[in-house]
C-alpha cells in the first residue's frame, strides 16, 4: 500500500492510510531533519517511508512509536537499519518492541498458537534507544541529536502547549509527548509545534465501530480518563490513527464514550439472562453473548483481541462493584452484584 506524506499544517506532514502516520520536519541551517510518528505495519512500510523522506529531502532522525502494536511499529527494524535513526517509546512499550512475542502471549494468556504468531500481532523486533517519560518534550539539536526535556508540560494542561516549554537550538518548539493510557499499556500521543495532535488509538472512528462493534481496550477506567482529557485539550487538529483528522474531537469522544457504556450494558444484559436461569455466567458465556450481539466473525486474531477486551470490561465492572466473581463447578463465574 502506498505511503505519501502530504503537507498538513506548517511543518507537520500526514500520510493517510489504514494507520495514519505523521512526520514533523525541523528546518535547520545545515539540513532538514524529520521526526516520524509511528512507522506502519511492516518492512515494506519502512521502505516506502524512507523513499518519502528522500522525496521530501529530509533526513530521518527518530521514530516516535505511540505504542507497540504491530501496525504502529512494523517499519522500525528496517528504518533503524537503513537510516540509523533513533527509536523512541515509553519504557513498557519498549519491552514489547524488543520482544514482540509478548503481544500474542499476553492476548492469549499462554504460549500463542501458530495462528497468532503473525505480522498483524508481531512486528519485527526493534530496540528503543530513547525512552520517553511523559509528559515531556522532544526536539533536535543542531547536529540532529535528540533532546528530551522531562516534565515540561504543566500537569493541569496536558493538551495545551506553551511557548516557554522548550525550543530547539533553531528556535522551533519541540514535540509534546502526552500520556494516553487505556488502549494499550503506556500509549502516548504527540503534539507537534503546529498544534497537530496525533492521538494514536485513543479513540476509534465511526466506520470501525460500525464495522467491528467493539474496539480493543486494555484499561477501561484509564480509557475514560483519556477521553475526558482529550475533550478538554486544545489543538488545531486531532489525528486519530484510524479515523479522519478533525478540528473538533468532542463529538468523536462522545461516540467512543457511549460505545464503552453500551458494551458494558451488553455484558450486564447477558448476566441478567443467565441469572434468571439461576446460573452464574462464565467468561466463555459472556464472550459468546458479545460476539453474537455484534455479529463478530471469529478467527484466531479476533477471538483473542475481542476476548481480551471483554476480560478488561469484566475487570472494570468488578472494580466498580457492579459485578462480582466466584468459583462454581470448577469454573470462574460472574454475577451482578446485588
Amino acid at each position: 500500500m502506498s505511503i505519501l506524506f502530504e503537507p498538513f499544517l506548517g511543518d507537520t506532514f500526514l500520510a493517510r492510510g489504514p494507520t495514519n502516520l505523521g512526520l514533523y520536519i525541523f528546518r535547520q541551517s545545515d539540513a532538514d531533519r524529520a521526526v516520524l510518528i509511528d512507522s506502519g505495519g511492516d518492512e515494506d512500510a519502512g521502505r516506502r517511508i524512507l523513499r518519502e523522506c528522500e522525496r521530501l529531502g529530509v533526513e530521518l532522525s527518530i521514530v516516535i512509536n505511540t505504542h507497540s502494536n504491530a501496525d504502529h511499529c512494523g517499519g522500525n527494524a528496517f528504518l533503524s537499519r537503513r537510516s540509523n535513526c533513533s527509536i523512541a517509546s515509553t519504557e513498557m512499550e519498549a519491552v514489547f518492541l524488543k520482544y514482540p512475542q509478548l503481544e500474542p502471549s499476553f492476548l492469549s494468556g499462554s504460549f500463542p498458537q501458530k495462528a497468532l504468531r503473525n505480522k498483524f500481532l508481531m512486528a519485527q523486533p526493534s530496540q528503543a534507544n530513547c525512552l520517553l517519560k511523559p509528559p515531556c518534550m522532544l526536539a533536535l539539536d543542531k547536529e540532529g541529536k535528540v533532546q528530551l526535556s522531562e516534565g515540561a508540560l504543566a500537569s493541569e494542561s496536558l493538551g495545551a502547549p506553551t511557548s516557554k516549554d522548550m525550543s530547539s537550538s533553531e528556535g522551533a518548539f519541540g514535540l509534546q509527548i502526552i500520556s494516553l493510557p487505556g488502549h494499550y499499556f503506556s500509549m502516548v500521543g504527540v503534539m507537534t509545534p503546529d498544534k497537530v495532535f496525533f492521538v494514536a488509538d485513543s479513540l476509534a472512528g465511526v466506520p470501525i465501530l460500525e464495522k467491528y462493534g467493539i474496539f480493543f481496550l486494555y484499561d477501561i477506567e484509564a480509557e475514560l480518563a483519556t477521553l475526558s482529557m482529550l475533550e478538554s485539550s486544545e489543538a488545531e487538529w486531532f489525528v486519530p490513527a484510524h479515523a479522519e483528522p478533525t478540528r473538533d474531537i468532542k463529538s468523536l469522544v462522545d461516540i467512543n464514550r457511549a460505545k464503552i457504556f453500551e458494551i458494558a450494558d451488553v455484558i450486564l444484559a447477558a448476566m441478567n439472562v443467565k441469572e434468571h436461569d439461576g446460573e452464574g455466567v462464565s467468561l466463555e458465556d459472556v464472550m459468546a453473548a458479545v460476539f453474537s450481539h455484534y455479529d463478530i466473525a471469529l478467527n484466531a486474531n479476533q477471538y483473542v483481541l475481542v476476548g481480551s477486551t471483554i476480560r478488561s470490561y469484566l475487570s472494570w465492572l468488578c472494580d466498580q462493584g457492579r459485578l462480582e466473581y466466584g468459583f462454581e463447578h470448577h469454573r470462574m463465574i460472574f454475577r451482578i452484584k446485588r
